[in-house]
């Protein structure tokens, strides 16, 4: 869940230093940011409280957790997350190492929507992350899916959140009445036909949204698309001509009327009810229940209509899926307070009481043992629970592990590039050497070589 993603917006990458700094010194001095300090019954401990940063999205967690921790000295701090890679968290990071890392101020526990970024803040220039191997025990750490966000050069420098593999989601009554008799697409070229078609017939609905900063994550990684692939130690291949990727950018091109350029997260979105007039979407796994709109079904009123179905597969015939978000779990390397800490972040992760219930969590546990318990809680949420707990558990073993994660965002770059020119009447093909440009420059200015 980026992880959920319900408090994601997408920002453009132009805040200064000035702004960065001012938010860094409001939370220093305990303004609006802080939610509440919950000190011990039995007195206050002389230790200074453990600072918790958490997104809106992670506010539930935090409720069960003080439910169940009520004497814990915490200071929970409400925050944003890194927003499509806005550089909020790395300029925070390094004004406190530039200012001191103080306790009870800076923060020894941070949840991140962004999956790329435990590459980068553990690593130099910062090393601000905590290994956590020697605090946790390999049975549980390697029961956590999609590691590779975690384990760096042999550390491991979080714990995901959610395992957020993309499937298709299908709105059954508008895919009924609009394409009777027929199955929902199993390619990419069944899905862009299945937009042309709508766009011919029923003009005002759609087969997914194009153009937010993560729709690299579902189109580019979902078709095997190498413009982000670690080749090797700082090296990574950049190959726009790809068949892989030209193909998938054509594809959507030749279908580009049938989606829409709102984001779930836009006030256009919800004012335009976007949600009502969206046949189908390639979303993560937590979208189903983040999102999407209810309506009577044979679950009950209320039940949700879409239902998941295998992502398409990619033009080359294999298999695979791109991941949207599940966040990160991380510790400060500057924490006084390391068992604490991750006992925290364990208890977030592992903890059934908060990953198995999706009144809490609207993603597939990345903690395996938790997996089946919250699939089990999908009846009564969806039109045909069965159906989409066996799409969910294809896609969530079929995330491609060529898109890697690298010290810089994909999506930021993409919300730069391709979305502008979307807006202004362009195609996704025409951004496609721009965009892998500008992912060139990010890298060689990350100290990493780049192979096209």
């Amino acid at each position: 869940m980026r992880h959920f993603r319900a408090s994601r917006r997408w920002r453009p990458q132009t805040a200064g230093a000035c702004i960065a700094t001012a938010a860094i010194l409001a939370a220093a001095t305990g303004a609006s940011l802080s939610v509440a300090a919950t000190a011990s019954a039995k007195g206050k401990s002389s230790r200074a409280p453990l600072v918790v940063w958490y997104d809106a999205a992670r506010a539930a967690f935090v409720a069960e957790y003080k439910k169940t921790h009520p004497h814990q000295n915490i200071k929970w701090v409400l925050f944003s997350g890194d927003s499509n890679g806005d550089g909020t968290l790395q300029s925070k990071f390094a004004l406190y190492n530039r200012v001191g890392w103080k306790p009870g101020v800076a923060p020894d526990v941070v949840f991140d929507e962004e999956n790329y970024e435990a590459g980068w803040l553990g690593e130099q220039p910062f090393n601000d992350l905590l290994n956590l191997k020697p605090y946790l025990s390999k049975k549980v750490w390697s029961k956590d899916e999609g590691l590779g966000d975690c384990l760096i050069n042999g550390k491991l420098l979080c714990l995901r959140n959610d395992n957020a593999a993309n499937v298709l989601w299908v709105n059954t009554k508008l895919w009924s009445q609009f394409f009777p008799g027929q199955s929902p697409p199993t390619t990419w070229q069944q899905y862009a036909a299945d937009g042309r078609s709508l766009v011919k017939n029923h003009s005002g609905y759609y087969i997914g949204e194009f153009g937010q900063p993560w729709d690299a994550e579902t189109y580019l990684w979902g078709n095997e698309c190498p413009i982000n692939e670690a080749i090797g130690k700082q090296k990574v291949l950049v190959n726009p001509g790809s068949k892989n990727c030209t193909t998938i950018a054509n594809l959507i091109d030749s279908a580009l009327p049938a989606f829409t350029h709102d984001g779930p997260f836009t006030s256009a979105w919800v004012k335009d009810s976007t949600a009502q007039h969206m046949v189908m979407d390639i979303g993560a796994i937590w979208q189903g229940t983040a999102i999407y709109p209810s309506g009577a079904s044979s679950e009950g009123p209320g039940t949700n209509v879409m239902e998941a179905y295998p992502p398409p597969v990619a033009t080359n015939g294999a298999h695979v899926t791109g991941s949207i978000g599940g966040g990160l779990w991380m510790v400060s390397s500057h924490t006084k307070q390391p068992k604490a800490a991750v006992a925290l972040v364990k208890y977030m992760d592992t903890s059934p009481k908060i990953q198995e219930n999706t009144a809490i969590t609207s993603g597939l546990p990345a903690y395996s043992p938790d997996q089946n318990g919250w699939l089990k809680s999908l009846h009564g949420v969806f039109a045909n629970p069965n159906a989409t707990i066996a799409a969910i558990k294809k896609a969530a073993s079929e995330i491609w592990t060529g898109w890697s994660p690298v010290p810089w965002s994909v999506e930021s770059i993409f919300g730069n590039t391709v979305t502008p020119g979307l807006l202004g009447g362009g195609t996704f093909s025409s951004a496609l050497t721009t965009l892998a440009g500008n992912i060139k420059a990010a890298a060689q200015s990350a100290g990493w070589s780049v192979k096209s």
